[in-house]
């Protein structure tokens, strides 16, 4: 059984048992099974990650630091779970509250939609090299997973 551990440094309030049940319900489907830790980060904190460890220094709305990652990352992996620690998927809930913005949906939804986006790139998926297979199969959770029991948010922070 997959454990998710969540963490919220932001003004944003998510009900962490539904993060861990979305990102539960990708694991299970793609048949994973493991640790996985989920961070909820302010702006500048996801700006300085993505500037440490993908060379771009500005924030973006998810980062995903899959287990074992680069021969040069000095990424922390928790003590005493390296065989069962999948990763760490980090979102920025300012740039994807934008983003939903934009694309004319609720925040609620592009949250999930990045947990989703997130656990795939743990489990070794990656758009900007496959053909269009993870995108496909993202959509594909999404509608086969849902919206959690009892919501996403806990309260409109804003």
């Amino acid at each position: 059984m997959s454990e998710i551990e969540v963490s919220n440094e932001t003004a944003h309030r998510f009900r962490e048992e539904a993060v861990a049940q979305i990102v539960g319900r990708v694991l299970a489907a793609e048949d994973a099974d493991g640790v996985v830790a989920v961070a909820f980060l302010g702006e500048k904190a996801v700006a300085e990650l993505n500037g440490r460890y993908r060379g771009h220094a500005e924030s973006t709305d998810v980062l995903s630091f899959p287990a074992g990652g680069t021969e040069d990352a000095d990424w922390p992996e928790p003590d005493g779970l390296e065989d069962e620690f999948l990763g760490d998927v980090v979102i920025c809930p300012d740039v994807a509250e934008r983003n939903a913005l934009e694309d004319e949906i609720s925040l609620a939804e592009e949250i999930r939609r990045l947990l989703v986006h997130g656990g795939l790139h743990l489990l070794g998926y990656d758009h900007v090299t496959d053909d269009g297979e993870m995108r496909a199969r993202e959509e594909a959770l999404l509608e086969l997973i849902g919206e959690p029991e009892g919501g996403l948010l806990e309260a409109e922070s804003r």
